[in-house]
């Protein structure tokens, strides 16, 4: 029991640790950004926009999220932030652990949690999309116990709703659903009485997400999310070769491997692998999906590998709820003095601080998010959050940075006059020999260039 339990701790403290560095990504500003927005007054049918370059009609699809992280800042800073997403990070191991240990013996759940979150790695940040990581265990969980005593779970419908407020990955729950009913019906396991319901619980959830407060339109906010996914580096197809996502392949063969020399047939797993598998090379923001609905399903067939008896004695009920509890009052003590923001050089706060509003800024979009959050009367003019632009507006500012033939034009039609970028960057470089912008500052990572006397804008 020691060297299993050490394993699950080890990935417990790591995790807390993870969470203490600082908040560097800069997604998790653009939704500080949003909460702050929505507190103060925005629509959620028809809220409002950051900048004048962003004109695409959109709908939110975490905005309860949002305003947790943006209250959550509010009380404590953006230490309250790291602490709340180091909860949700611990949260979404130890609902791994449980469910496999639920259908497998310590050493497994244990092995399968270290596989699952290295193979998530990527994605546990502080972002909403890790509460969507949690439910699609959550999710995927129930149905395997569906799969075993065909009870339809109800509580399913209301768990989609909720998800629907907090994360636009709510559809995933959906499709694990019908794809869970599938393999049930192949497995000639479900009595006719039974077979409705089950049914009526993906069906149900379907419905259940067009009566959130944002209406029936979230639909189409969610598709026109996939729809833009070529301009976003994280909706493209993983890499295979990095640790991640080669861990993930390494999950995704044992259990094909396993499953396919071993009968009968049991299509409720086969289809839940390949639904993994699907997820797995959709994109590498779906990665942890996966890793999340192959969880429940490697931990099943190594058990059957292994064919010990499954107990969860009092002992270790202890010393595994003994860890958690350490691992959050680790967490509190450590995480909210040691969080920090995005590192600025010493010369950017006064030079942004200090500009009128609305003044037009040309942008590297890796800082959008954090700059927005930073300085928010600024008129950036790209953010990062793709869903409040237009295709023309997102394909003006890729030939914009791409330097590509019309940029120039691109740049005059923005009005901007200063542009803060990074050095190595095409477009710094040529707003420098090109158009004869000045630097004004400059250090390792970031330039601030200015238009010279006299140049046109608009």
């Amino acid at each position: 029991m020691v060297v299993p339990l050490a394993l699950f701790f080890t990935v417990l403290g790591f995790l807390v640790r993870t969470a203490t560095l600082p908040l560097t990504n800069p997604d998790t500003y653009f939704h500080l950004r949003f909460g702050d927005e929505f507190l103060a007054g925005w629509s959620l049918r028809h809220p409002g926009s950051v900048t004048s370059f962003a004109t695409a009609h959109w709908l939110p699809t975490q905005w309860a999220a949002e305003i947790t992280m943006a209250k959550f800042e509010g009380w404590f800073g953006l230490g309250g932030v790291a602490w709340l997403s180091g909860c949700l990070i611990l949260a979404y191991a130890v609902v791994i652990f449980l469910v496999c240990r639920r259908h497998a013996a310590l050493n497994v759940a244990a092995l399968v949690t270290f596989l699952a979150v290295v193979a998530s790695g990527p994605g546990l940040s502080a972002r909403p999309q890790v509460i969507s990581y949690i439910l699609a265990v959550v999710t995927t969980a129930a149905w395997v116990r569906t799969g075993t005593d065909q009870r339809a779970r109800w509580w399913l419908i209301p768990l989609t709703w909720l998800w629907a407020t907090l994360h636009g990955m709510w559809p995933v729950g959906i499709v694990i659903g019908f794809a869970a009913v599938l393999g049930i019906l192949l497995d000639r396991q479900v009595t006719r009485a039974a077979l409705p319901k089950l049914i009526a619980v993906p069906v149900l959830s379907a419905v259940a997400a067009a009566v959130t407060p944002v209406g029936p339109g979230l639909y189409g906010a969610v598709l026109l999310v996939g729809s833009r996914g070529h301009y976003f580096t994280e909706w493209g197809p993983p890499d295979f070769m990095t640790p991640a996502n080669f861990t993930l392949a390494i999950m995704l063969a044992i259990v094909i491997v396993v499953n396919m020399s071993r009968g009968p047939t049991n299509w409720r797993r086969i289809i839940l692998i390949g639904l993994a598998g699907a997820f797995a090379i959709y994109s590498s923001r779906t990665v942890p999906i996966a890793a999340g609905v192959l969880a429940p399903v490697i931990a099943m067939t190594l058990q059957s590998l292994a064919g010990s008896e499954i107990t969860f004695g009092r002992r270790e009920r202890l010393a595994v709820a003994a860890g958690i509890v350490v691992s959050l009052i680790a967490l509190t003590a450590l995480v909210p003095a040691a969080a920090k923001g995005v590192t600025e050089p010493s010369w950017e706060k006064p030079a942004l601080s200090g500009l009128p509003n609305h003044t037009k800024l040309l942008n590297d979009d890796a800082l959008g998010g954090y700059l927005m959050w930073r300085y928010p009367r600024l008129d950036l003019v790209m953010d990062g959050y793709g869903d409040t632009f237009t295709d023309a507006e997102l394909k003006r500012y890729v030939d914009l940075t791409n330097v590509a033939p019309g940029w120039d034009q691109l740049l005059h039609e923005t009005g901007a006059r200063l542009a803060l970028l990074r050095p190595s960057s095409s477009l710094a470089y040529a707003l420098q020999t090109a158009e004869r912008w000045k630097v004004v500052h400059e250090s390792k990572d970031l330039v601030l260039l200015q238009a010279p006397a006299g140049w046109s804008a608009g």
